[in-house]
């Protein structure tokens, strides 16, 4: 939702567990060591805050991108000798181009 809506602030006026009930689950990544990767993109932690009543957080989202060899690559491990030429190559790119495209005409 974030992503979708550009957004640029996040505000949470809750605490993760107030009277030993989870009010908010934990969406973003514990260290600026290591992002969190969600199914559609990267959480980094850049820098934080703590304050005497609340914690300021900065993050960077980062969309995950198609890669198509990677793609490729896990299609031949379910099935050997898939998308082999020139031809079939384009043809992935030209998919996913044509699903980027309808992705961006729902804005």
């Amino acid at each position: 939702m974030v992503l979708e809506n550009n957004s640029n602030v996040i505000v949470m006026i809750t605490k993760e567990i107030e009277n030993r009930i989870v009010k908010c689950h934990h969406y973003w990544p514990i260290s600026m060591k290591m992002p969190l990767e969600l199914k559609n993109c990267f959480i980094v932690l850049e820098n934080y805050q703590i304050l005497q009543y609340f914690i300021i957080r900065i993050f960077q989202v980062m969309r995950k991108s198609f890669d198509i060899r990677n793609i490729v690559a896990q299609m031949r491990e379910q099935r050997h000798g898939m998308v082999q030429t020139k031809e079939q190559y384009h043809f992935c790119y030209k998919i996913v181009l044509e699903v980027l495209q309808r992705l961006a005409t729902f804005k």
